[in-house]
């Protein structure tokens, strides 16, 4: 799936107005066309983690179809091992951005 460009750079600039927290949402189908949706991230621990509430999960996915989970990491440019958990879960595609380099990861479903 190509994600748009304007897509990535709204997520970028949804993350740079929180650069000292894991900011999370997710990428959903709604009429054929891919739309960020921001969710707020409800761990204790912002500055390393992400947590979405079950109550927004299910939201979300009873309204869309979702193509991607996504979350920002401040400096790590690898996926965690919890993101990986998380995904595997969830069997979603997942999209992180790294604040300190500036780049988008994709880590597809295998």
């Amino acid at each position: 799936m190509i994600i748009q460009n304007n897509l990535l750079l709204e997520i970028k600039n949804y993350c740079k107005k929180n650069p000292f927290e894991e900011t999370c949402g997710f990428i959903v189908e709604s009429d054929d066309d891919l739309i960020f949706m921001p969710i707020k991230n409800k761990h204790l621990d912002k500055k390393n983690y992400f947590l979405i509430s079950p109550k927004d999960y299910l939201e979300i996915k009873n309204k869309y179809k979702i193509k991607y989970f996504f979350h920002s990491h401040l400096s790590n440019p690898f996926f965690s091992d919890l993101d990986i958990m998380y995904q595997k879960y969830y069997n979603i595609n997942m999209l992180m951005y790294n604040i300190d380099s500036d780049e988008m990861i994709e880590r597809k479903c295998n």
